[in-house]
């Protein structure tokens, strides 16, 4: 299981991160609006760097155990306003922080639990909030954790911005 240590109390000074420097490492320049494209790209570069292997968090928290799949980094870069209908802003900020889920999930605040699917599925839900710096700029980031009999699994991450413009507004979408 990955566990953070961190020199200083919880917070968001020790989860910054450069935007452009996360983004360089995806190679996704003019390719933001094929959500297919992006999708397999960043998969396949998180696969090349293990970060599936043994990607199982603790949330501090509710002591939750969640695990981290390419098919819930999928989601998170899916269809409609998840990522395919976002302003481009939020959608490199989406892309910026998906190596940072893992201490988001640990340091996450556990806000909703066994909220159920509203798209009718027969699946629940719980929800964490954390904030992370990103160019000295603070996001909330909400997780969508999907629970299921027995297991845990990331779904999904939304960052909400100060700007009404690029906000997120339903979490459960």
């Amino acid at each position: 299981m990955l566990r953070y240590e961190w020199r200083e109390e919880r917070g968001i000074m020790d989860n910054k991160i450069g935007l452009q420097k996360e983004l360089d490492t995806y190679h996704l320049s003019g390719k933001w609006n094929d959500y297919v494209g992006v999708q397999k790209r960043v998969v396949n570069i998180l696969k090349e760097e293990g970060f599936f292997e043994n990607n199982i968090v603790v949330n501090d928290d509710s002591k939750m155990v969640i695990r981290i799949t390419a098919k819930g980094i999928k989601e998170t870069l899916s269809k409609g306003k998840r990522f395919q209908n976002l302003p481009r802003r939020l959608k490199e900020l989406k892309v910026a922080t998906l190596r940072s889920i893992p201490m988001l999930i640990q340091l996450g605040t556990l806000f909703a639990d066994d909220v159920q699917n509203i798209h009718g599925e027969n699946s629940v839900f719980a929800y964490l909030t954390h904030e992370i710096m990103i160019d000295e700029e603070v996001y909330k980031v909400r997780i969508s954790i999907k629970r299921k009999a027995g297991s845990n699994i990331f779904w999904m991450h939304n960052i909400d911005c100060k700007e009404k413009s690029l906000e997120l507004l339903d979490l459960r979408s």
